[in-house]
C-alpha cells in the first residue's frame, strides 16, 4: 500500500478517523493525504452594504479568504500532530501531506480520488445521520462510485487495533478474491478473518454448500489458518449479530457494496445501516473490479 486518502471536515470524528488511518499507515509505510474541501459557495451573498455591489463582493472575498486560511491552518496542524505522534518500535513514522480545494466536498473528493489514485480511503462515519462526510449523499457517492476500498470509522473514544475482521458474505462469485484483497491490505496486522453468512433459517443446505465451496477455494489456501466460516440464523433484533461481534472481538466489518439501494440493505440480508452502525465497529467496503 502506497497512499491513503483521508477526507476530513474537522467535525468530532475527524480525530478518530485520521488516527485510524495513521495506524494503517504506520504498519504499511503508506503516505497519508489529508484532504479538505472548503465549500466557499456557502458564504457568497450580496453583502447587504449600501455603498454598492463592488464593496459587498470585496468584503465577501475577504471573509472567504479568512475562512480558507483558518481551515488550511487546521489541516496542517492535524498533519503535524499525526506526523509527530508516537509509533511502535516495529512501525515507521507516517508521512502525512495535505491537500485542500474549494468547492462542493462531494465533487472535490471524487476528483481527488481520480487524481491521487489512493489505495485506501479512510473517513469518519459520524454515526450515520449526524452532519459530516458520511451523512447524506457524500458517502453514498464515494462508496457507490469508486472501486477503491473505503473504511468508515464511527465516532469512538479510542482507535481500535485491527485484529479480527468479519467478512459478510451473500456468496458473491468474487468472495474468495475479495477476502484475499482484504488480507493483502491488512497483511501487517496478521488479521483473523471470520467469513459470516446470515441465513433466513438455521438449517440451510444451500447456504452450507456454498460456504463449503468458498472454504475450499484455492485462493484462500495461504490464509486458511486465519480464516473461519460461519452460518447463523438472523433475528429481528440482530442480537445474534451483536453477540457474534462481541464474542469474537471483531474490530472491522467488511462487505461488498451493492449499487442497488446500498444504504437501505447492505447485504440483501435485512441488514440496514442502522443495524450495522449499532455495532460501533469500523466498516470497510470492498468492491469487485469487473
Amino acid at each position: 500500500m502506497k497512499r491513503i486518502l483521508v477526507p476530513v471536515d474537522f467535525s468530532m470524528h475527524t480525530n478518530i478517523s485520521s488516527r485510524y488511518a495513521l495506524q494503517i499507515a504506520q504498519a504499511t509505510g503508506a503516505e497519508i493525504i489529508l484532504f479538505h474541501s472548503f465549500f466557499d459557495q456557502f458564504y457568497y451573498s450580496d453583502g447587504g452594504i449600501s455603498t454598492g455591489f463592488e464593496s459587498g463582493i470585496m468584503m465577501t472575498d475577504e471573509i472567504i479568504l479568512d475562512f480558507y486560511k483558518q481551515k488550511e491552518m487546521k489541516l496542517y496542524e492535524l498533519a503535524k500532530d499525526l506526523s509527530s505522534g508516537p509509533s511502535k518500535e516495529e512501525n515507521r513514522k507516517a508521512t502525512v501531506n495535505c491537500r485542500m480545494e474549494s468547492g462542493n466536498p462531494e465533487v472535490q473528493i471524487m476528483r481527488a480520488i481520480e487524481e491521487l489514485k489512493p489505495d485506501l480511503i479512510v473517513m469518519g462515519s459520524g454515526g450515520m445521520g449526524k452532519k459530516g462526510l458520511m451523512a447524506g449523499s457524500v458517502a453514498r457517492r464515494i462508496i457507490d462510485h469508486t472501486e477503491i476500498p473505503v473504511v468508515a470509522v464511527p465516532d469512538l473514544d479510542h482507535v481500535p487495533f485491527i485484529k479480527n475482521v468479519v467478512y459478510m458474505t451473500t456468496f458473491d462469485p468474487a468472495d474468495a478474491e475479495l477476502i484475499s484483497v482484504i488480507e493483502t491490505i491488512l497483511a501487517p496486522f496478521r488479521v483473523s478473518i471470520f467469513c459470516l453468512h446470515l441465513s433466513e433459517r438455521q438449517q440451510n443446505t444451500e447456504a452450507q454448500e456454498k460456504m463449503n465451496l468458498l472454504r475450499n477455494s484455492q485462493k484462500l489456501k495461504e490464509i486458511e489458518g486465519r480464516l473461519s466460516f460461519h452460518i447463523m440464523e438472523k433475528d429481528p433484533e440482530n442480537e445474534i449479530l451483536q453477540k457474534f461481534m462481541s464474542v469474537n472481538q471483531i474490530s472491522l466489518i467488511t462487505f461488498i457494496p451493492h449499487k442497488r439501494n446500498i444504504f437501505k440493505n447492505l447485504f440483501y440480508q435485512g441488514i440496514t445501516r442502522e443495524d450495522l452502525f449499532q455495532t460501533m465497529i469500523p466498516i470497510m467496503a470492498v468492491r469487485h473490479i469487473q
